[in-house]
């Protein structure tokens, strides 16, 4: 298990630094892994693809709001010192969890790996009216494992954090389980489709992403008693945990501290306030998230909307060219664009915003 610790932290570490511009290089990941299990050198790309998916699927889904899944806060996630059990954090590790299960799962299935290939147990057994199983499924069961051998081994704890973020892996992992599909080929006579096969496959992982969104929406706060958990990792405390676990669902996403102020920038917590961020405005046929991102992330932080117009380069005038390229030209222009930007006297403004929080909150 410590093992697997270290490997996931190696691989997610230069991860990071490649997806938000460090210059870190993979080496470190590369020279650690060949001293290891031969077994785990084959699935370490495979988790660091499916690991960088879910933290792309997380930016997707938070882009329009006040918490968008920064870098920071993804950094600060690994580290035991600085871990934070919020609302967004739940989803983080459960988009995280999903991510690498969802790689892992469809480079089995397409026998990427030399052990494992797609699910065929249940060929030739009846499915339901007019149809039975054939083709061949995508290997859920071996992605969920192999998911959870490295995922869940960054929580070698016993503490409410580690029993919360173990919590939101799994219905990460069951996220991908709940959105496969049943996919089906018609058999008979003349394409009569008399009998069907059928086999279940992995949905899209934008499915993924919007169906743990949803479950974020509605995640619950874990209520602990406060006087035996400061016992730490004590038997009493792990009995507290896990008997209050047992009465939430598996595929619902909890979470233990309440949210901070997003609207105002804090270093410690990787928060990088809204001041600054892009908004849409003025598009009739904007997704109702984006139509209202102004007022989200400005107005109700306490900010202003401000138009610039940018010079944006665009590819243009493409023609396609026998066989088998497209060229195109880069095209320059002009465009408006919306900022939050701070108010005069916006400090002022801003305290408002905090006071009205810490208000709700009570």
């Amino acid at each position: 298990m410590e093992f697997l610790k270290n490997v996931y932290l190696l691989i997610m570490e230069p991860l990071w630094l490649l997806c938000f511009g460090g210059s870190q290089s993979d080496k470190s990941v590369n020279n650690f892994l060949m001293t290891g299990p031969k077994a785990f050198l084959t699935y370490a790309n495979s988790v660091q693809v499916g690991a960088r998916m879910g933290i792309h699927e997380c930016k997707h889904q938070f882009a329009w709001e006040k918490w968008n899944c920064p870098e920071k806060t993804l950094q600060l996630s690994t580290h035991i010192s600085l871990r934070s059990a919020t609302k967004e954090t739940s989803f983080l590790h459960a988009i995280s969890a999903a991510g690498v299960m969802y790689t892992l799962t469809k480079n089995c299935s397409m026998g990427d790996f030399e052990n494992c290939g797609c699910d065929d147990s249940r060929i030739g057994q009846p499915g339901g009216r007019g149809w039975i199983w054939g083709g061949c499924s995508d290997n859920v069961e071996f992605g969920e494992k192999i998911s959870k051998h490295f995922v869940d081994a960054l929580e070698g704890g016993h503490d409410s954090r580690a029993a919360v973020n173990l919590h939101n892996n799994e219905a990460g992992r069951l996220a991908v389980k709940a959105t496969m599909r049943k996919a089906c080929k018609c058999h008979g006579v003349s394409g009569s489709c008399s009998i069907q096969t059928c086999w279940m496959q992995l949905a899209d992982f934008r499915e993924v992403g919007n169906y743990l969104k949803m479950k974020h929406q509605r995640a619950m706060k874990l209520e602990l008693d406060k006087k035996p958990a400061k016992a730490g990792n004590s038997a009493v405390n792990r009995g507290i945990i896990a008997h209050t676990l047992r009465r939430i669902a598996k595929t619902e996403l909890i979470y233990l501290e309440d949210s901070p102020n997003y609207c105002v920038k804090n270093q410690s917590l990787g928060v990088q306030g809204t001041e600054g961020r892009e908004c849409m405005k003025g598009e009739k046929n904007l997704p109702q998230k984006e139509k209202k991102s102004c007022r989200s992330l400005c107005n109700e932080c306490g900010f202003r909307v401000v138009q610039k117009r940018v010079e944006v380069v665009s590819s243009c005038n493409c023609k396609f060219h026998w066989c088998c390229t497209v060229r195109c030209e880069k095209c320059m222009q002009v465009v408006t664009k919306y900022y939050c930007a701070r108010k005069e006297g916006g400090k002022r403004q801003v305290n408002k915003t905090k006071r009205r929080d810490r208000a709700q909150r009570h």
